[in-house]
C-alpha cells in the first residue's frame, strides 16, 4: 500500500512518544489523526504537521470517558476516514502509590486508559483492516510491563496487559493481512 493511501491514529499523541511518532508519519508522507486530552497541546501539534505536505486532523478526546472512544469513530466516519495504522499510546501514570492507599477510582482510570480504551479503539478499527487485508497496529506499552515495581501496580498491570493483549491479537490476525506490534520503552 503506498504512502498516500495510509492514515495513522495515533492516541495519546500531543507530546512525547505520541507527538514523535506523528511527526515521524508526517516527515514520510503518512495523512495522522492525533488525540489527546489537551487541545491546546493538540492544536501545536497540528501546526506542526501542516509543515508537511500530507493531511493531518485531531480530535480532542479524554480516553477515561466512557464516550471517547465512540467519538474518535464518529468522527473518522462522518470524515470518511480509513485508519490502516493504529498506534495505541495514551496512557496515565500516577505518582508512586502502594495499593492499600490507592484510589480506586483513580485505579480504575489508569486501567481504562492505559487498557481497555486500546482494546476498544482496536475492536472498533479492525473491521476495516480485515476487509483491505492490511494493517498495522502498535500498542505502546513499557519495560515496566515486564516487570513489578512498588508503587506502580495499576500502571504496570496494564502495560503487561497491553504485551499479552498484542499477542494474542497478532495470533487472531495472522492471516488477515494485519501486522500487530508492541513497543516497551524504558
Amino acid at each position: 500500500m503506498a504512502n498516500n493511501q495510509q492514515l495513522a491514529l495515533i492516541t495519546g499523541s500531543s507530546r512525547g512518544i505520541g507527538k514523535a511518532v506523528a511527526i515521524n508519519f508526517a516527515k514520510n508522507g503518512i495523512d495522522v489523526v492525533i488525540t489527546g486530552r489537551n487541545e491546546s497541546r493538540l492544536k501545536k501539534v497540528k501546526e506542526e504537521l501542516n509543515q508537511f505536505d500530507i493531511k493531518s486532523y485531531y480530535i480532542p478526546a479524554d480516553l477515561s470517558e466512557e464516550n471517547s472512544i465512540e467519538n474518535i469513530i464518529d468522527f473518522l466516519t462522518k470524515s470518511n476516514l480509513k485508519v490502516n495504522i493504529l498506534i495505541n499510546n495514551a496512557a496515565i501514570i500516577h505518582e508512586r502509590i502502594n495499593l492499600i492507599d490507592f484510589d480506586m477510582k483513580e485505579w480504575q482510570e489508569v486501567i481504562n486508559v492505559n487498557l481497555v480504551s486500546a482494546a476498544k479503539l482496536t475492536k472498533l478499527i479492525l473491521p476495516f483492516m480485515i476487509t483491505q487485508n492490511y494493517g498495522k497496529i502498535v500498542n505502546i506499552s513499557s519495560i515496566g510491563g515486564r516487570k513489578g515495581a512498588a508503587g506502580r501496580t495499576a500502571y504496570r498491570i496494564t502495560k503487561a496487559g497491553l504485551i499479552s493483549f498484542t499477542e494474542s491479537l497478532a495470533a487472531e490476525v495472522k492471516n488477515k493481512g494485519i501486522d500487530v506490534n508492541c513497543v516497551c520503552p524504558g
